[in-house]
């Protein structure tokens, strides 16, 4: 890359970039428990249906089409408060009903069956909006606490830390918590669990308001603008491709994490599986599976973190998620006894995926200057709507295809599983990731915002505002 001269009054400091972190920390504590333990807690705690399960996780994602970008145009509108800005507002508002719809959504009611499913509905769609209603806000605010591509890169690693971190709590924990707090009901658990997490998130996105600071200060939008701002986004080629990649990058790790709960339960050898319960691992080799496929996720992150300021991230994402992919196809060929080889596989895999969402979301803020010095529009938030959006979705596809095909194919819980329903696992484990990363591959080719470029971009938005 070219030498250029840094604009100091750019630079985020660390405790800043650490204080932002804390957001994704807060999000994951509620994210992750959905993304690795949503489908199975709905069906084997809960207590509703597969095929309703998957049902519900995929056309309540339909809403988030509206939901999302009405929220970004929302955040980008809202008035700069002096000493606060446009967006940390926003962690100070919502944190708290953030934590409460969260807990509420694994609290399990003594209702009639299709009571139940009604309270699903309304508890899931209800988080859905309340994550929309302060991430979109947090996603933004990355863009405005400063203009270096650069320093947004690092800032993007330190919120991918935070997620991880936070996954890591999740992942080698909360079957533990549910145990000890149930007391023998799993469902008592699993609510007093996430009331736990709740007090947790609720703090930490208080302090990523109060830790960060907005550096730029996008003009008010004048009246009259909205329509050019959303033809301006929704015209942009760079922003559905990344759209796209997004999509399918959540979705090749949501997939396997939708099925893994199950995998273990009825496609593993049992007594490999049990195996791993040892140590500081609860809940036999799921657990062991979760926990050390994100701490190799959050080592990925910190690894490559490294790099983000002298390797293209276009070309990092790429190199990254075909490996990935190769690695994906390699869960087919392992035997169902060799739960250590499964366990380190998925490392590897965690690994080579963790720093994609950094990049991703890094990219997203490249668009939203891209976007700027073509048109002269400020919309932060509209832009960062489509990772939200397409995080979701990928969410939806992990956890409803899992469901919908198991439904169809006859499932019941608790039972021994046929052959063909066994199948479906395994291939859920290897060959649909797979094809889900070489999909994003395929769609970052076409992405044309590589580091040189929005060099460049950087450059001219500082030049115009001299």
């Amino acid at each position: 890359m070219p030498n250029y001269s840094k604009d100091t009054t750019q630079t985020i400091p660390f405790h800043e970039k650490f204080g932002y972190g804390l957001g994704d920390f807060a999000s994951n504590l509620f994210w992750m428990p959905f993304v690795l333990f949503g489908t199975y807690f709905y069906t084997d705690v809960f207590g509703i249906s597969a095929l309703s399960v998957g049902i519900m996780l995929l056309v309540t994602r339909i809403w988030d089409v509206v939901n999302d970008p009405v929220m970004g145009i929302i955040a980008d509108r809202t008035p700069t408060k002096e000493g606060v800005g446009k967006y940390r507002p926003y962690l100070f508002w919502f944190a708290i009903p953030f934590g409460l719809i969260g807990a509420i959504a694994f609290f399990t009611p003594d209702l009639s069956p299709s009571g139940k499913l009604i309270y699903a509905w309304v508890t899931y769609v209800a988080f859905g909006m309340i994550y929309t209603v302060i991430n979109i806000p947090y996603s933004a605010l990355m863009s405005v606490m400063s203009r270096e591509p650069a320093e947004r890169n690092s800032t993007s690693f330190f919120r991918m830390i935070g997620a991880q971190s936070a996954g890591l709590l999740v992942s080698s924990s909360l079957m533990t918590f549910v145990g000890e707090l149930g007391d023998g009901n799993i469902q008592r658990g699993f609510f007093l669990t996430m009331v736990i997490f709740s007090v947790i998130a609720v703090i930490s996105f208080i302090l990523t308001g109060k830790m960060t600071r907005e550096r730029i200060h996008p003009a008010p939008k004048p009246k009259g603008m909205l329509a050019k701002d959303m033809r301006y986004i929704f015209t942009n080629i760079p922003w559905w491709i990344l759209f796209f990649v997004a999509f399918f990058t959540i979705a090749a790790f949501t997939i396997r994490f939708g099925v893994a709960a199950y995998y273990f339960k009825y496609y593993a050898d049992p007594l490999a599986v049990e195996a791993w319960n040892i140590g500081f691992i609860e809940g036999g080799a799921i657990s062991a599976f979760f926990t050390f496929g994100t701490i190799a996720s959050l080592l990925g992150v910190v690894a490559f973190s490294f790099f983000a300021k002298t390797i293209d991230k276009k070309k990092m994402y790429f190199s990254l998620i075909i490996i990935s992919g190769l690695v994906s196809a390699y869960f087919y060929y392992i035997p169902n006894t060799e739960i250590t080889t499964i366990i380190i596989t998925q490392a590897i895999f965690s690994f080579l995926t963790g720093p994609t969402a950094a990049i991703l979301f890094a990219m997203y803020t490249d668009i939203a200057a891209y976007i700027k010095l073509q048109t002269g529009s400020d919309s932060s938030a509209l832009v960062m709507s489509a990772g939200s959006l397409s995080q979701k979705f990928g969410w939806a596809v992990g956890g409803s295809v899992t469901g919908i095909l198991l439904g169809l194919a006859g499932y019941q819980p608790d039972q021994v599983q046929p052959e063909n329903i066994r199948e479906i696992m395994s291939i859920m484990m290897s060959w649909a990731p797979m094809a889900a990363c070489l999909l994003g591959a395929l769609a970052m080719l076409a992405y044309p915002l590589d580091d040189q470029k929005m060099r460049a971009i950087t450059d001219e938005l500082a030049a115009q505002e001299q």
